[in-house]
């Protein structure tokens, strides 16, 4: 029973007891007849009792009076717990939403990267030969400069050795992996939680022959110092086939493993 009812109920039957309490008194005393001082003090006394009552119902309602304001404390305790709830809710709903407008913007900018190196790549022209075609041409032209110099393990030969297939061919390559290390830079440097995802994406828009002349490039002067870490850290170089490796029993092992998918 809430305490609304039982203020009420014993506000009624607080009442009522006084009602018929005085109409006792008064059945019995009636008539009063000639004034009686004694009766008179005696049926005045007799009235004590409805004080003692008029005083028991203010303590009663006192009580009430307190239980009601607990009640209604405690009411307001759930409003604030379900208005604190709500809020929570918002806020994770804001949470939800910023972090799929912060994914869109992300996806929007890593594609338009990615087909941007797509068109790159179609304006790649070496010896009549275009887009994915070029960089077959271009391993060519990379293991006829490094006949006799870089077919071992020393990444100092590599280095000067690419430095002087670059000479010739930079112009028409710098721009691709410039871009290609931003790109996996960009996806690197972002908040998101499945990086690799992505880096998979890229990886797999690239043939054998442009991750063959990749795996040069990052044993360069041009890639060693930033882009390398990156290759090995997302394993770019995990589907490339080690026969388009110059030597790879003696060059793979200047990579960490991670970069082809190992460990």
């Amino acid at each position: 029973m809430s305490i609304k009812k039982l203020s009420w109920l014993l506000i009624t039957g607080v009442i009522a007891a006084v009602l018929l309490y005085a109409s006792f008194l008064i059945y019995i005393s009636w008539p009063l007849g000639p004034l009686d001082v004694s009766k008179s003090g005696v049926f005045g006394d007799s009235f004590g009792i409805l004080s003692s009552l008029f005083s028991g119902l203010a303590f009663a309602g006192l009580i009430i009076t307190v239980l009601m304001q607990r009640e209604e404390l405690a009411l307001q305790r759930q409003e604030l717990e379900l208005t604190r709830e709500e809020i929570h809710g918002q806020r994770e709903e804001l949470k939800i939403q910023n972090e799929t407008l912060r994914l869109q913007k992300f996806e929007n900018t890593f594609f338009q990267m990615l087909s941007l190196h797509n068109e790159i790549l179609k304006d790649i022209s070496v010896n009549n030969k275009k887009g994915r075609d070029a960089f077959q041409e271009l391993r060519k032209l990379l293991r006829k400069e490094s006949t006799g110099h870089a077919i071992g393990g020393d990444q100092k030969e590599i280095k000067d050795t690419y430095s002087k297939f670059d000479d010739q061919y930079g112009h028409e390559i710098g721009h691709y992996f410039r871009n290609l290390y931003n790109i996996i830079k960009f996806v690197d440097n972002s908040n998101i939680a499945e990086k690799k995802f992505y880096t998979n994406l890229v990886r797999a828009q690239l043939s054998n022959f442009e991750l063959s002349l990749l795996f040069y490039n990052c044993l360069s002067d041009k890639g060693s110092e930033k882009f390398k870490p990156l290759v090995e850290k997302y394993s770019i170089l995990k589907n490339l086939p080690d026969e388009l490796i110059f030597n790879p029993a003696l060059q793979k092992p200047l990579y960490d493993s991670k970069a082809f998918g190992v460990g």
